[in-house]
């Protein structure tokens, strides 16, 4: 995965094998270096496995580090359940859930 900075002035996306690509933007209570470390974990890609969603990209705002960025491919309205199963796992590894956004609006959290 890339870990680099983001300024997104365009968003755009595809449909690929009947699968959404859905890019979540959101802020972290902790360095990036350390969410990296807790969601880059083997734990973390069974849980991500078990919804079939795959990380196409991660990265952080240049104007705000702890802002992060992610893009998934997924079956529609599996993002949506993962995060509503994980949701306390997630809560636990200091992702602000009030600043998380879906900015392609196919899904709402």
């Amino acid at each position: 995965m890339f870990d680099i900075p983001f300024n997104i002035k365009k968003i755009s996306y595809s449909l690929m094998s009947r699968k959404m690509t859905t890019l979540i933007s959101f802020i972290i209570e902790i360095t990036f270096q350390q969410w990296v470390k807790i969601f880059d974990s083997k734990e973390a890609d069974i849980r991500h496995s078990e919804f079939d969603i795959k990380l196409l990209f991660r990265g952080f705002s240049e104007d705000d580090p702890n802002k992060l960025m992610r893009i998934y491919q997924a079956p529609e309205g599996n993002i949506q359940k993962f995060v509503q199963a994980n949701s306390e796992c997630i809560k636990s590894h200091k992702v602000d859930f009030s600043s998380m956004k879906n900015h392609l609006g196919y899904e709402s959290f």
